[in-house]
């Protein structure tokens, strides 16, 4: 009989390199890809001002740093990218946005990078195929994010080389 662990290995080294390659906000490889395009509804937040609503972002999203990354994950035991970006609007805000990093993009208002302010969010393609992760701005070229698996939710710089590369838009849920 061959020996099929080589090919094992193979198979569980490519699916690692997947997880490692994006924040796990585009769709699971689980659930069928529907053929019509479902329209993603703006969202505008008008019930708090963007410094208000920024600052309450940034000292919840504060509490989230060390929270292990977890693909598809969207509670504090663990988060994706999105998945963090979701839990601190709904729990922040008290505001529902989409759940994926492309979702969230396609909601929010596109800003200048040199307009962004605390609580807007910043958006990136780290997969090669279109926005594929986004981070909470948290001011003085500063953004929160779950990076990839096997990492914890941390900050990180605009001008980071790695990100200033894959750096797609910013944009903003606040009127």
């Amino acid at each position: 009989m061959p020996d099929i662990r080589p090919i094992l290995r193979a198979a569980a080294l490519a699916a690692a390199a997947f997880a490692l390659a994006s924040c796990g906000s585009t769709s699971s490889p689980r659930k069928p890809k529907t053929h019509a395009a479902k329209s993603v509804q703006p969202v505008r937040i008008k019930h708090i001002s963007q410094e208000d609503g920024g600052r309450e972002l940034i000292l919840q999203s504060m509490d989230l740093v060390g929270t292990p990354y977890r693909w598809g994950g969207a509670t504090d035991s663990g988060f994706d990218c999105s998945g963090m970006i979701q839990y601190l609007y709904k729990n922040a805000l008290n505001v529902n946005i989409p759940r994926t990093s492309r979702q969230m993009a396609e909601a929010s208002k596109k800003i200048s990078p040199g307009k962004l302010k605390s609580g807007d969010l910043v958006f990136f393609n780290t997969s090669g195929r279109g926005i594929s992760h986004v981070g909470l701005y948290i001011g003085n070229g500063e953004f929160i994010h779950a990076p990839r698996s096997g990492s914890t939710v941390r900050t990180e710089r605009l001008d980071k080389p790695y990100y200033a590369q894959r750096f797609v838009k910013a944009g903003t849920f606040f009127d």
